[in-house]
C-alpha cells in the first residue's frame, strides 16, 4: 500500500469512526484520482450481499494488516469448501485464487493503482463469501468463490486493455476476423484436413479481448454424421475418444453437475444436464427447455430449443405377489390431452406441494413421480416434494394410471423404460443440450430466462450469475450458416500471454461474424476441447485452460501431456 493511501485511510475491524468502509474509501480514491477508471466502482460493488455491504478492514491495503493474507485465504478455500465440492476442486479453486492475487500484486510509490484496487476487492470479497452466515449464500460459497476469481481476473484484463495505449492500435476481434477473411473457408487460413472438414486458428492480439487463441472447425453440409455420447463410460481424453470411434473431429459437449451445492444421490457430480441422445437412445431427458444441437438420419445438423412439453415417459410397474409378479407398462405425456400432466424442474421450483391447492384444500386424486434419469426415486400423493437438481417431478391425476397400478402394500417397483421426444423431434438420433441460444432467425439476442437458466437450475454458474456476462472465460460455441454449414469455435482462455478468453456476447459476435445465422453455447471453461484428425493421429488443438497461467508455453498439446477426460462429447464422423 502506498504512503499516500495510508494517510488517507485508517484501519479498523469494520469501518472508521466516521462510518467509512473499505468500499467508501475506495470510491473516494477512484473519484479523486485521474489514474483510476470510474468503471472500478461497479467492479468493487460486485458480490456484495447489498450495494452497501463492505465488511472488512476500512483500509485500501489489500492485505488489511494481515501477513500473507492471500495464503491464509487460499488455505481457507482449500479446506472450507469441502461440504460443497470435492478436495481436488477446492484445491483448484484455491490455486486459481492465489494465481490471480499474485498477478495483481503491484506497488507504485505514492499512488493507488487499479491492480491494488482489484486485489483489495478480491481479498475482501473472498473473506466475506467464506464468512457469511446467510442461510442461502452459505450454501453457495464454492460457486461464488469460483465466479469471483474469474470476475476479478477478467476485469483486471479488460481495465488493463483500456489503460494500455499500445492495445488501442490493435484490431478488434471482429476486425481481425474480417482482415483474415475467416468468414469464408476459402481463406488461406483454413486447412482441409479431410474432405469437407476444415480447420483454422485465429491467434493474435486484439483491442477488445487482448491476446486470443481460437480454433475453428467448419464442416460442409452432408459431410458428417454426428454422434453424441456420455464420455464417462469411456473415461479417456478427447483425442483417444476420437480414435476409438473413428471420428474425423470432435468437441466437448454439454453441461454437467459440478459446483452445485446440493448434489444428492442418485445424482452425482459429472452427471449430464439436459438432453443427451445417442444413436436414438435417450440417456438424459430434456429436463430444461434449452438450445440443442441435434441430427436425424442423413439430414443436416440442426439447432432447436427442445424441452419436456409433449415428451412421453414410458414406465414399467411391477408388483410382487405370493407366487407371481404383476407387470404393467404405461406412458404419460407431459402436457397431456387436457394439459393435466405437469412437469416441475429446478427452473420452476426447488420444492413442490403435491395434492394441495390454495387455502389448504387437497386434491386427493393427484400423484407425483420424482424422476432422475431413468429412475423413479419417489412416489408421492400428498405433501412437500423436493425437486431433484437435474431431474424433475411429474404430477398428474391418479385416473391417468391404468387399472392395477397401486402404491400401497406389497413389494413393488416402478422405473422409466424409455422416453420419446415430442414432434417434430421424435426421430432425432443424436442430440445434446447446451444454451443459451446466441441468436437465430427468430431471436436476435440471448435470453437465459427463456431457456430455464434461472432459480437453482444447473449449471448455477449461469442461473445464479453475479457477473452479468462480464467474465472472460474459455468458451465453446456452435452455429449454422444459411447453407447448413456447421461451424464450431473453441475459445481458449485463462492464459495471460496467449488467450484471455471471451464473454458469451463476444462468442456470439464471433460466430455471427463467421457467417452463422443461428448459434448456441456449449459448456466452456475447463471442459472446452476440440480434437481433429491430423497426420499421425488425432490431436487436441486447444490450450490448457484448467489453471490460470502466465507462461506462454502453457500448451498441453505441445508438451505431450494428455488433456483431462471430457464428460460428454460430440463426435463428427465422415458420411
Amino acid at each position: 500500500m502506498s504512503a499516500a493511501a495510508k494517510q488517507r485511510t485508517t484501519c479498523s475491524e469494520d469501518s472508521d469512526d466516521d462510518g467509512q468502509t473499505w468500499l467508501t474509501n475506495a470510491f473516494r480514491e477512484i473519484h479523486n484520482s485521474p489514474n483510476l477508471d470510474e468503471d472500478l466502482c461497479c467492479v468493487l460493488q460486485a458480490f456484495g450481499e447489498s450495494d452497501s455491504d463492505a465488511r472488512g478492514v476500512a483500509s485500501l491495503d489489500p492485505d488489511g494488516g494481515v501477513d500473507d493474507l492471500d495464503m491464509v485465504l487460499q488455505r481457507k478455500i482449500s479446506t472450507e469448501l469441502l461440504d460443497e465440492i470435492d478436495e481436488d476442486q477446492a484445491s483448484m479453486f484455491g490455486r486459481r485464487f492465489i494465481s490471480v492475487s499474485n498477478l495483481l500484486k503491484d506497488s507504485v510509490a505514492g499512488e493507488v493503482t487499479t491492480k491494488q484496487m482489484l486485489r483489495l476487492a478480491l481479498n475482501r470479497r473472498t473473506a466475506q463469501i467464506l464468512s457469511t452466515d446467510d442461510p442461502v449464500l452459505s450454501k453457495r460459497k464454492a460457486l461464488r468463490i469460483r465466479a469471483l476469481v474469474d470476475f476479478i481476473w477478467s476485469q483486471s484484463l479488460l481495465l488493463g486493455l483500456k489503460d494500455d495505449p499500445t492495445a488501442q492500435g490493435n484490431p478488434t476481434l471482429l476486425e481481425m476476423v474480417e482482415q483474415l477473411e475467416m468468414y469464408s473457408k476459402a481463406s488461406k487460413r483454413y486447412h482441409q484436413f479431410y474432405p469437407g472438414f476444415y480447420h483454422a486458428t485465429i491467434e493474435g492480439t486484439t483491442k477488445d479481448f487482448g491476446p486470443v487463441h481460437i480454433n475453428i472447425l467448419r464442416i460442409d453440409p452432408g459431410k458428417c454424421k454426428m454422434k453424441c455420447i456420455d464420455a464417462r463410460v469411456v473415461d479417456t481424453d478427447l483425442s483417444a475418444l476420437s480414435k476409438k470411434y473413428g471420428a474425423i473431429a470432435a468437441i466437448s459437449g454439454g453441461f454437467f453437475l459440478y459446483s452445485e451445492p446440493d448434489i444428492v444421490l442418485p445424482s452425482k457430480r459429472t452427471d449430464p444436464v439436459g438432453l443427451l441422445c445417442s444413436d436414438g437412445h435417450i440417456d438424459g431427458p430434456p429436463v430444461f427447455e434449452r438450445s440443442t444441437l441435434h441430427q436425424t438420419g442423413s439430414q443436416p445438423v440442426a439447432i432447436d430449443v427442445i424441452g419436456m412439453e409433449g415428451m412421453t415417459c414410458k414406465f414399467r410397474y411391477q408388483k410382487h405377489y405370493f407366487g407371481g409378479i404383476s407387470t404393467i407398462e404405461f406412458g404419460l405425456t407431459v402436457g397431456g390431452v387436457q394439459g393435466d400432466v405437469q412437469c416441475v424442474d429446478r427452473s420452476k421450483a426447488a420444492v413442490v406441494n403435491v395434492g394441495k391447492v390454495k387455502k389448504g384444500k387437497h386434491r386427493k386424486d393427484e400423484v407425483a413421480f420424482v424422476i432422475v434419469g431413468k429412475q423413479v426415486i419417489q412416489v408421492m400423493k400428498l405433501g412437500l416434494v423436493k425437486v431433484p437438481l437435474a431431474g424433475f417431478v411429474l404430477i398428474f391425476p391418479a385416473v391417468s394410471l391404468p387399472a392395477g397400478v397401486e402404491f400401497e402394500g406389497g413389494d413393488l417397483t416402478i422405473e422409466v423404460v424409455d422416453y420419446s421426444l415430442p414432434h417434430p423431434f421424435s426421430n432425432v438420433e443424436n442430440a445434446i443440450a447446451g444454451g443459451p441460444c446466441f441468436f437465430s432467425e427468430s431471436r436476435d439476442n440471448m435470453d437465459l430466462q427463456a431457456e430455464d437458466f434461472k432459480r437453482s437450475a444447473p449449471p448455477v454458474t449461469f442461473s445464479q450469475d453475479e457477473t452479468f456476462d462480464r467474465n472472460l472465460l474459455p468458451r465453446m460455441g456452435v452455429g449454422l450458416t444459411a447453407e447448413n454449414e456447421l461451424i464450431c469455435v473453441a475459445v481458449d482462455g485463462r492464459n495471460l500471454d496467449r488467450a484471455l478468453g471471451l464473454t458469451l456476447r463476444g462468442t456470439s459476435d464471433l460466430l455471427r461474424s463467421l457467417g452463422c445465422v443461428t448459434a448456441m453455447n456449449l459448456d466452456g471453461g475447463s471442459s472446452k476441447r476440440m480434437a481433429i484428425l491430423q497426420t499421425g493421429g488425432h490431436k487436441v488443438v486447444c490450450l490448457s485452460t484448467t489453471e490460470i497461467k502466465a507462461q506462454s508455453d502453457d500448451n498441453c498439446k505441445n508438451k505431450g501431456v494428455p488433456s483431462r477426460p471430457v464428460h460428454s462429447a460430440i463426435l463428427f464422423m465422415a458420411c
